[in-house]
């Protein structure tokens, strides 16, 4: 069988679901506060998101290989065939939701990057987390952390969200080699990094 980087995972087209799949695994990975380039966008992708690519591809050909289950891996975008991966995510009892419209894990608080595969067998699912609640009590340090206030109205703005991550585009640090981009973006993580959970 054999992962591939590239089409099947980041298809220009909308992806297709097979009709017999009945669950989403989501798979989570740490991005921790010292190593921010995990998360430098190249023009194409970002390092975190290479080795979740990776990772989904490898666990894919082990389903397939050992249990003789086919997976489906899902595009990142929901306009193509994705989920909406922070959902699924709190569905499976990974995290919550937090006042900084980011999934908050109990290990890692919100710097975790997500991904997720089809599979055919239907998995019992695992369930909301019911004990964790550390935005209840919080000071909300991730409201004030945002340069564009996209938090201050109780609910996330996106578009003031977009506004920051068009001045990060435009604050874009020349790369050395021009492949696949000249350019690295380094895109605001306040929110996240302001976050106590799993410091």
């Amino acid at each position: 069988m054999g992962w591939k980087e590239g089409a099947q995972y980041e298809s220009d087209q909308r992806e297709a679901w097979p009709p017999n799949a009945k669950s989403v695994l989501v798979l989570a990975l740490a991005h921790p506060r010292g190593r921010p380039r995990m998360d430098w966008w190249d023009g194409k992708s970002t390092a975190g998101n290479r080795v979740l690519i990776e990772t989904a591809g490898r666990l894919q050909d082990w389903l397939a290989g050992e249990l003789g289950q086919p997976v489906h891996p899902l595009t990142y975008h929901v306009e193509k065939g994705g989920v909406f991966l922070k959902d699924a995510a709190v569905l499976a009892g990974l995290g919550i939701m937090g006042k900084n419209n980011l999934l908050v894990t109990p290990e890692f608080g919100p710097r975790v990057r997500l991904r997720a595969l089809l599979l055919t067998t239907a998995l019992p699912p695992s369930g909301p987390l019911e004990r964790f609640m550390p935005c209840l009590e919080c000071e909300a340090p991730c409201i004030n952390a945002c340069p564009q206030g996209a938090l201050n109205q109780g609910a996330y703005a996106r578009g003031r969200c977009m506004i920051q991550m068009e001045s990060d585009r435009a604050a874009a640090l020349p790369k050395r080699q021009t492949s696949p981009s000249p350019y690295l973006v380094r895109y605001c993580r306040r929110c996240e990094l302001a976050c106590p959970v799993g410091s």
